[in-house]
C-alpha cells in the first residue's frame, strides 16, 4: 500500500515520505547500481514508496551491499510508515562509514568529449516546466558504482532545487528526458538545505555547470528584480475630467443678436413671406402676379403701420360700407375666373 504521509522520524520532523526515501536514495548513490537507483526513483515519483523501498532492500540484501546503523535504522522506520515488510531489511549487511567506496571524477572532457554535450538540448523541455531548478552540472565518473555496475567514465547529472522544488519528479523526469535523447547518466537531485553526501561533494568539485540549460528560477545569489517605474509600465495615468468654459459673453462693441420680441424689418419679413419659386412660377399669369404683388405690399405697408394705427385698420373692417362687387368682378380674377358677388336672396 502506498503511503505518502509526512514524516515522523526524529531526524526527519515534517518532511514528506516520498522526499525522506529520495534522500535515501542519495546517501545510496555510488554504493547501490545507477540501474536499480533510476528504477526506484521512477517509481516514487509515481507515489509507489512502498515497491520503491522493496527495491532497495532487495538491491542492498543482494548485493551485498552495507549500510551504516543510522541509515538501516532509516530505512527500517520508513518501511513501518509505508506499511510494507520489514523482513528483508533483517537480511541487510551493516558496516562502519570508513569502508564505503570511494570513487574519483574527472574535471573536463573524456575521449574528447565534454559532460555537458547534449544534457541542455535534452533537458531543457523539462527543466522550463519545473518548479525551482537553480543549477545544472554535469560530471564523468571514472570509477564503477555497486555490484552490477556499468560501464565507464559514467555521466553524472547533478542537479540544484530549491524549497518548492519536487526532487523525486526532478529526478525522474530529467532521466527520461535524457535516455530519449540516447544519452545514459544518472541523474542526482540536491535539495536546498539538505546536506550532501562526501559522494556528491566530490563530483561537484570536479563538475562542469551546464550554462545552456534554461532555468525558471534565479538563483539565491541574484538580486530580486525591481518593479519597473510607472514611466516603464506605461500606464495610463488618470485625469481629472475636463469641464467645459462657460459660453462668453459678448462684449458692447460686439453686435447683438436679433429678439424675436421686436419686430422684424420690411425687407426681412418680405423675405419671409415670399418663399423661393414663388413669384417666378411661370405657370402664373399676369393678373395673378399683379394681385400676389399687391397683396405683398398690402402686408408690408400693414406691418410698418405704427401701433396707434392698428386700431383704426381693425375698424375699417368691421364698418358697414358694403363692397362694390361689380368694380371687384373688373379686376379681380381667381384662378382666371371672376369672383362673383354673394347671393342676397333671403
Amino acid at each position: 500500500m502506498t503511503q505518502i504521509a509526512a514524516g515522523k522520524g526524529a531526524a526527519w520532523p515534517g518532511v514528506a515520505l516520498p522526499v525522506r526515501v529520495h534522500d535515501l536514495l542519495l546517501g545510496l548513490a555510488g554504493r547501490l547500481d545507477d540501474d536499480a537507483l533510476a528504477d526506484a526513483r521512477e517509481l516514487l515519483a509515481s507515489a509507489e514508496v512502498d515497491r520503491a523501498l522493496d527495491l532497495v532492500a532487495g538491491c542492498l540484501a543482494a548485493g551485498p551491499v552495507p549500510v551504516s546503523r543510522g541509515e538501516h535504522d532509516e530505512l527500517t522506520e520508513l518501511f513501518l510508515a509505508a506499511h510494507a515488510d520489514t523482513a528483508v531489511i533483517q537480511r541487510v549487511a551493516i558496516a562502519e562509514p570508513d569502508l564505503v567506496t570511494r570513487h574519483r571524477f574527472a574535471s573536463g572532457p573524456v575521449g574528447g568529449t565534454p559532460p555537458e554535450t547534449g544534457v541542455a538540448d535534452a533537458a531543457n523541455r523539462v527543466l522550463d516546466v519545473l518548479p525551482d531548478i537553480r543549477a545544472v552540472w554535469a560530471v564523468w565518473r571514472l570509477t564503477p558504482a555497486g555490484p552490477s555496475t556499468g560501464p565507464v567514465p559514467h555521466l553524472m547529472v547533478l542537479i540544484g532545487v530549491g524549497q518548492s522544488g519536487s526532487a523525486p519528479a526532478t529526478a525522474y523526469r530529467v532521466g527520461h528526458a535524457l535516455r530519449r535523447a540516447g544519452i545514459t547518466a544518472s541523474v542526482e537531485v540536491l535539495r536546498d538545505g539538505a546536506e550532501p553526501t562526501d559522494y556528491h561533494q566530490t563530483a561537484m568539485r570536479y563538475a562542469t555547470e551546464v550554462t545552456a540549460a534554461r532555468t525558471n528560477t534565479a538563483s539565491a545569489a541574484e538580486p530580486e528584480p525591481v518593479a519597473p517605474s510607472r514611466a516603464e509600465r506605461r500606464e495610463p495615468e488618470l485625469t481629472a475630467p475636463t469641464i467645459p468654459s462657460p459660453p462668453t459673453i459678448p462684449s458692447a462693441t460686439e453686435p447683438e443678436p436679433p429678439s424675436w420680441s421686436s419686430t422684424p424689418s420690411a425687407p426681412a419679413e418680405e423675405a419671409k413671406a415670399e418663399p423661393k419659386g414663388s413669384p417666378t412660377d411661370e405657370s402664373l399669369n399676369d393678373q395673378e402676379l399683379d394681385l400676389l404683388r399687391q397683396l405683398q405690399e398690402e402686408l408690408a405697408r400693414r406691418e410698418q403701420t405704427e401701433p396707434g394705427q392698428s386700431s383704426a385698420w381693425q375698424g375699417d373692417l368691421g364698418s358697414s360700407t358694403p363692397f362694390d362687387w361689380s368694380e371687384a368682378n373688373s379686376s379681380t380674377m381667381v384662378n382666371g375666373m371672376p369672383l362673383q358677388p354673394p347671393d342676397t336672396r333671403a
